[in-house]
């Protein structure tokens, strides 16, 4: 395997993406996932991590410094800030100096909004040293924006490209930026394709497409899910630009399998589960430390039993992608029922019936 394939080496996310190999391989967790609060300021119609009845609240501190404790104690390397948007939390930056401090890199996941204020912009550079910082803005047309989101579009989307600015004006490398689209139908064809140019060509950063899953508020809007067909079309204009020149694709996947394979999340209500939009909780730390919950769960959340293609299912065992992608465990989850089941959107398998 060449490991500068830009799959790989992009796919990784984590600018250091030998050592997050080099993880994946031992079957550790190179990153934790903290998802640190509810609220946010972009109001997506599809957040995973909320419901119409959901509570704004945030992960009290204490937990958070205690997964941090348990985290350095694991030999993790990274922490990935998550939300709702962790640039809400008063404290988001005490917190991600503390992480700092104990040997770990962090990684911001923000609508991008916080960030048109420079000050916000200058201490996430800072922080995100060594790390990535990734927005999130799903179509640069008013209208379609509009649908999927709370608010005010012009103000919003004004606010994100001014707060991708402010990060690169203060020394963020682009390469160490991404763009999150959560894939819709509203965003098939040609919008979803002139987002992912307009950020790779103007702004030089990478896409990351996720996959919409029904669950939290997209369970009201079956009708937003985009077809295969849909898909195939808006990875492969994200592959197009991502990964020039690589023999490989990720298909439906937003990362490689090396960073999804290091990754576990601890969710608002401090449930440990394989990623955040898979919503199946392997302990709490409420009840027992982290340390103790991957001793327990530790081959479920990395997801060993697909590490050896033999024991992939279905095409997914042969693909000749497998080296570096093993589909969405998410869309398996939610579509299947089983999170080692066949990637049931992937149009490389002949069984998905793509046209």
């Amino acid at each position: 395997m060449n490991e500068k394939d830009p799959v790989i080496m992009y796919g990784c996310f984590h600018p250091d993406h030998l050592e997050e190999m080099k993880y994946f391989r031992e079957c550790k967790a190179y990153t934790v996932q903290i998802e640190s609060n509810l609220a946010c300021p972009q109001g997506c119609l599809y957040c995973y991590a909320a419901s119409n009845d959901t509570q704004i609240k945030d992960l009290p501190k204490k937990d958070i410094l205690a997964i941090i404790d348990s985290a350095a104690r694991m030999d993790v390397r990274a922490i990935d800030w998550l939300g709702g948007d962790p640039l809400v939390r008063n404290d988001w930056y005490e917190l991600m100096k503390y992480a700092i401090d104990k040997g770990l890199k962090n990684n911001i996941w923000t609508s991008g909004i916080p960030l048109e204020k420079e000050e916000v912009a200058m201490k996430a550079v800072e922080v995100s040293e060594g790390g990535f910082i990734s927005v999130h803005l799903d179509s640069l047309n008013e209208e379609i924006y509009g649908k999927l989101h709370t608010g005010d579009p012009g103000t919003k989307m004004k606010a994100i490209l001014k707060g991708v600015d402010n990060v690169q004006s203060f020394g963020k490398r682009p390469e160490n930026m991404i763009n999150c689209i959560t894939f819709s139908k509203l965003l098939a064809g040609e919008d979803v394709k002139r987002t992912t140019e307009y950020f790779f060509n103007t702004k030089g950063m990478r896409t990351c497409l996720t996959q919409m899953c029904m669950t939290g508020l997209a369970l009201d809007h079956p009708e937003w899910i985009p077809t295969i067909n849909d898909i195939k079309s808006a990875c492969e204009k994200r592959d197009e630009l991502n990964d020039q020149g690589s023999g490989f694709s990720i298909s439906t996947m937003d990362t490689s399998k090396f960073y999804c394979g290091g990754i576990i999340c601890v969710t608002i209500d401090g449930d440990v589960t394989p990623c955040s939009v898979i919503r199946k909780a392997f302990g709490n730390i409420h009840d027992i430390t982290l340390e103790n919950i991957m001793e327990l769960y530790g081959n479920e959340l990395l997801f060993a039993q697909v590490r050896d293609p033999a024991n992939m299912k279905g095409h997914c065992g042969s693909c000749k992608n497998n080296s570096v992608c093993w589909g969405c465990r998410a869309m398996a989850y939610y579509e299947k029922g089983d999170m080692f089941a066949p990637d049931p959107v992937c149009w490389i398998n002949p069984e998905n019936n793509v046209q």
